[in-house]
């Protein structure tokens, strides 16, 4: 019983919990990225940059050319900035046909650099590690691997098999060890799945209403997640900050410390001896 206790407060210290929320036009309603001084948010068929206040400042209305557009891709999905590069996920539906494609766009000015068409059969986000340049997708909206793809010249390597099977999985991003993804599962989950070894655990849920969309996973003072997710009926969407549920509690970052090893210690001491007073006896 008191192992379980110990095991519960660490898992409550690191969860994390929604800490803020912002309205963002209804365009803006597929993705989103961290930049220098602000944020680069996708729909589904635009880009746009805006700063903290989220005051636009680029706006590009029709980012895929038309030589894709020509190929079906009429979608962009959750988008991520990694090494100076915006990479976009383009989508076209026909979800049978084992092919979607990825573009790099510039960040600052949002103009289209190249695309390269993969073989997916969705691609509701793309996730880049800017310190290894290995980019994460999934090939279906279900599922138990992260495909994983070395940059600048998108090689297929073996996937990343999770520990568990993930649902409508809608966005992601790389940081701190571990692939994040946001979902518009039942109660809008957010998952971390470490880089390593593909563990998966739910870290947050956004609630039963809308629909989770695309996020970022940068640290900033607004939180260390940030996930877009759309009110249903309304024209409503959301970028929600999520952060550790110490945050504004000083107090609490010491428990695992000051208490959690404490008691993990004691356990330990106390069955040690439990066990020579029954020998002894």
């Amino acid at each position: 019983m008191r192992i379980r206790a110990a095991a519960a407060l660490l898992l409550v210290v690191a969860s994390v919990q929604l800490r803020s929320q912002q309205r963002l036009p209804m365009p803006f309603n597929q993705g989103v990225a961290h930049v220098g001084g602000g944020w680069i948010f996708s729909g589904t068929s635009t880009l746009a940059r805006a700063d903290n206040r989220l005051k636009v400042v680029t706006e590009h209305a029709d980012p895929i050319p038309a030589e894709w557009e020509a190929k079906g891709y009429n979608h962009v999905g959750d988008v991520n900035v990694a090494d100076g590069v915006l990479y976009a996920p383009f989508e076209q539906p026909d979800y049978n046909a084992g092919r979607q494609a990825t573009a790099r766009f510039d960040p600052t000015t949002l103009r289209f650099v190249d695309a390269v068409e993969l073989p997916q059969h969705e691609n509701s986000f793309v996730a880049v590690d800017g310190t290894t340049m290995m980019a994460y997708s999934m090939d279906h909206f279900d599922g138990d691997n992260l495909l994983r793809y070395r940059l600048p010249a998108w090689t297929p390597l073996p996937p990343l098999r999770m520990s568990t099977t993930l649902h409508h999985t809608q966005g992601g991003a790389v940081a701190r060890g571990a692939v994040w993804i946001s979902t518009s599962d039942e109660g809008n989950h957010v998952y971390r799945v470490d880089i390593t070894s593909g563990r998966v655990d739910r870290v947050a849920g956004l609630g039963a209403a809308g629909e989770g969309e695309g996020m970022d996973a940068t640290a900033v003072a607004t939180g260390q997640l940030h996930v877009v997710r759309n009110i249903t009926g309304t024209p409503d969407v959301l970028l929600e900050h999520l952060d550790s549920a110490h945050q504004g509690n000083g107090w609490v970052k010491w428990l695992v410390p000051v208490v959690a090893v404490p008691l993990f210690v004691g356990i330990g001491v106390w069955t040690v001896r439990s066990r020579r007073r029954r020998r002894s006896t």
